[in-house]
């Protein structure tokens, strides 16, 4: 996995909230465990989203499509670029996440925080947080067991803007979502770090809401020459 890579690979998987300073060392270790090569899960019911991403790093910006299917306590992501090819899959669960990239053959298996180095985020349950913003509001998660805290930029009508920060860390990320079907969704995402170098700007292109996701976007398999990502 080359260094320009890095970054892109945290913010794709934390969408907002990770480090752009994280730094990946990829070693050649054993593959994937029995239980690491294959997750497979029964088709279920949830929420389908699309999002255009935009990545903005040293005066350079690159662009992909980010899929988000949502079922119970669980995220499936599949990011791709615009010719199509893909980029990741993965899976969030709510203590770990998983992540395969099919180009270098290479996956992930472990915590979030341990993607960040010099983490600003150790005591925090970033897994849970994220699955939590793609089924409600910030104001409406419960921080009282990490470090972060919310600004409210506009909660009235049918579009809600926040702000949320970390005591701990010097990036925040804006946080809108719009009202559809009875409940509010996150439509734009908006990252950056404090003097603006990186930032991460995502826009809900579509969704469909309250429908059968199908279990084959929700399974993910390792090959078993597959290389670890170990930090």
């Amino acid at each position: 996995m080359t260094n320009s890579f890095r970054p892109k690979f945290a913010v794709l998987i934390f969408l907002t909230l990770l480090l752009s300073g994280c730094n990946l060392a990829s070693r050649r270790t054993a593959g994937p465990s029995v239980i690491e090569s294959e997750f497979r899960y029964d088709q279920g019911q949830g929420d389908a989203f699309l999002y255009d991403v935009k990545i903005y790093r040293e005066g350079k910006k690159n662009s992909v499509r980010l899929d988000v299917y949502r079922t119970g306590d669980r995220l499936a992501i599949f990011a791709r670029g615009y010719l199509g090819k893909g980029v990741l899959k993965g899976l969030v669960l709510p203590d770990s996440i998983i992540i395969y990239f099919p180009t270098e053959n290479e996956f992930y298996s472990g915590k979030l925080n341990e993607l960040i180095s010099k983490s600003c985020s150790e005591k925090n349950n970033l897994e849970r947080m994220l699955i939590d913003l793609f089924v409600k509001r910030p104001v409406e998660i419960d921080y009282s067991m990490t470090d972060f805290y919310v600004s409210i930029l506009s909660d009235k009508g049918k579009k809600q803007q926040f702000r949320l920060e970390s005591t701990s860390c010097a990036e925040s990320a804006e946080l809108q979502y719009d009202f559809l079907e009875s409940r509010f969704i996150l439509e734009k995402i908006d990252f950056s770090n404090r003097d603006e170098s990186f930032r991460f700007k995502a826009e809900r292109r579509k969704q469909r809401l309250n429908v059968n996701i199908p279990a084959e976007k929700l399974d993910l398999s390792i090959p078993d020459d597959a290389v670890r990502i170990n930090l």
